[in-house]
């Protein structure tokens, strides 16, 4: 198995191993691909910089789809579904179209509210055993078992991640009571429960799949040593695994357990129903491959020096608890990260071998250098928020940030920051992006921003920035900065390498740390003079900063959706064949 530690052997190998069929001929039908992403405003369109817990994973998300299906796949996004659109009445439900071959499926659950992503578990059952009705339906119009109804199940982030889980649970549940009806012919069925509907998932059938096993074995053949039932059933194969002899109370009744226990391992992994064991069957059903985009223990150690009622709003047991149950269910993943990789992999246990390395790509044709031309409406749309004039806004020079309003990400440090540069440079000037203008933090720092005098006419907060000119704002800027402390990639901060635009960032941003450590210039989270002093030096400096804007436009050419996209399909079908 090829993982994520060795990616560039893995994508030199594996083309040899698997091909991907980019171009479908006329009748050939699409490989099924479903991706789930639950929190936020995902949907065909994205409310950029403006909705609550929407944002990079989003692009990502759609970017990957859009990839899957320019290679072939037939590709469905859900998203929760049943509450209004961002500052709009429409409701999120039924299905859109992104592309001819990418649908999003909203999934109703947890009631007619936007619910923030700490909040969202209250949601996943009733959103789980919708998509499994879904699912079925769909399946059973195709022919096929709903597990085989897509080739792969991908998930982002761990609210996702646990309907995935949860997902393939319930599919498992049934086969393998399908197999328990079928197993040794009539021997078991007299004594099978009818674990009808929800009851088999109550029950946690497939996973405590060895005692049921074993137990039907002792209830069919109850004269029978566990000896004799293998004989019988199997032949005779030994019992596997050790005894061990309880010393409580209990032991007679635990030593029954435990015999049944080893009794229906041995019957898992040895009696066959139509040519399959059990084990088998079950292993060919989980499909389920994880996108964290970011992990709960990360994030919770950026945070131990902050007040506990901040760090307890951001509910990092709960979460911690929820990734540490989906990395033992969980048999592929995918990290953005190499700090990803590191606590997937020390923190959570989970075998390097099964991780691939897919960072955010980045969309190319929108995100790139523009000439004068092509930054015309750009220019024109900060000069109607600013009311500087066009020429001034070109001949002056742009800082620009743009991300979700959230305290994380510390738009207040860059308002302090820009005020000690504005004070001692002349013509240049800060736009932060973010929204929701009617927000708690957007007020706060209007407020914040009225009160540094240096700031009069030199910053300005844009709120929502309209989709139409946000590829192009970049190009407009000559600096873009971040002082985020909690990010799981920094997409943002690709997306203005990818314009050729040099950056300050934050040292918890793991694109500036991990992937452009050498082009970026990175600050120690928090600090206020730290991020003003490595502004001022490169919006003085007109050599080091075309410098480094060109070394992170070489990173970010090398992050291609369709390539990347390609190796990992590769890396899946090789793992399941």
């Amino acid at each position: 198995m090829i993982g994520c530690l060795t990616p560039i052997i893995a994508r030199i190998i594996l083309p040899l191993m698997t091909t991907v069929q980019r171009d479908l001929a006329p009748g050939i039908p699409r490989t099924r691909i479903a991706i789930i992403t639950n929190h936020g405003y995902g949907g065909v369109e994205i409310p950029v910089g403006g909705a609550p817990d929407t944002g990079g994973q989003n692009f990502y998300v759609n970017s990957l789809a859009r990839s899957l299906g320019d290679l072939g796949m037939e590709v469905t996004i859900f998203a929760r579904g049943g509450f209004p659109f961002f500052e709009s009445r429409s409701v999120r439900e039924n299905t859109e179209q992104l592309t001819n071959h990418v649908r999003y499926v909203y999934v109703p659950g947890g009631g007619n509210d936007f619910l923030r992503k700490e909040d969202i578990a209250i949601a996943l059952d009733e959103e789980v055993e919708w998509l499994t009705r879904f699912i079925c339906d769909e399946a059973r119009e195709a022919h096929v078992d709903p597990w085989a109804y897509f080739e792969c199940i991908n998930t982002h982030y761990w609210d996702a991640a646990v309907m995935g889980c949860k997902l393939v649970e319930r599919w498992r549940d049934q086969a393998a009571y399908e197999f328990l009806r079928e197993a040794a012919g009539e021997s078991f069925k007299p004594f099978l429960k009818p674990f009808e509907g929800d009851e088999r998932h109550r029950q946690s059938l497939s996973r405590e799949i060895e005692i049921f096993l074993g137990q039907l074995a002792s209830k069919a053949f109850p004269e029978d040593t566990p000896e004799a039932m293998l004989t019988r059933l199997l032949g005779n194969t030994p019992i596997s695994g050790d005894t061990v002899t309880p010393s409580s109370g209990t032991a007679q009744s635990c030593r029954a357990i435990e015999l049944s226990c080893l009794l229906g391992r041995t019957l898992a992994d040895n009696l066959v129903v139509n040519g399959k064991t059990l084990r088998d069957i079950l292993k060919k059903i989980d499909t389920h491959v994880w996108t964290p985009h970011s992990i709960g223990i990360i994030k919770e150690r950026n945070f131990w020096n902050k007040p506990e009622e901040t760090v307890r709003n951001l509910k990092f047991r709960e979460r911690n608890a929820h990734e540490e149950s989906v990395c033992r269910h969980t048999p592929l993943f995918c990290s953005t990260s190499s700090e990803i990789w590191r606590a997937l992999v020390s923190y959570h246990g989970v075998d390097p071998h099964a991780v691939f390395d897919f960072p955010p790509c980045i969309d190319h044709e929108a995100f790139r250098p523009r000439n004068d031309d092509e930054t015309t409406d750009a220019y024109n749309y900060l000069s109607d928020q600013s009311g500087i004039s066009v020429d001034d806004l070109r001949a002056g020079l742009i800082v620009f940030e743009t991300s979700r309003m959230d305290r994380t990400k510390r738009k207040d440090l860059l308002l302090d920051s820009f005020a000690s540069v504005a004070d001692r440079l002349d013509n240049v000037y800060l736009f932060i992006g973010g929204g929701p203008e009617g927000s708690d933090t957007f007020a706060q720092l209007q407020k914040r921003k009225k009160s540094l005098p240096a700031l009069k006419g030199r910053a300005f907060l844009l709120g929502f920035i309209p989709e139409d000119v946000l590829a192009p704002l970049f190009s407009t800027a000559d600096l873009f900065v971040s002082a985020s402390e909690m990010e799981g990639f920094g997409m943002s901060m690709s997306q203005a390498a990818a314009a050729q635009v040099a950056v300050v960032s934050s040292d918890l941003i793991p694109f500036a740390t991990q992937y452009a450590k050498d082009a970026a210039l990175v600050v120690r989270a928090g600090d206020v003079d730290g991020f003003a002093q490595a502004m001022e030096r490169l919006l003085t400096d007109d050599v080091e900063r075309k410098r480094r804007a060109k070394l992170l436009k070489e990173i970010a050419d090398e992050m291609d959706w369709k390539v990347t996209t390609s190796d990992f399909l590769k890396w899946f079908r090789s793992l399941r064949s």
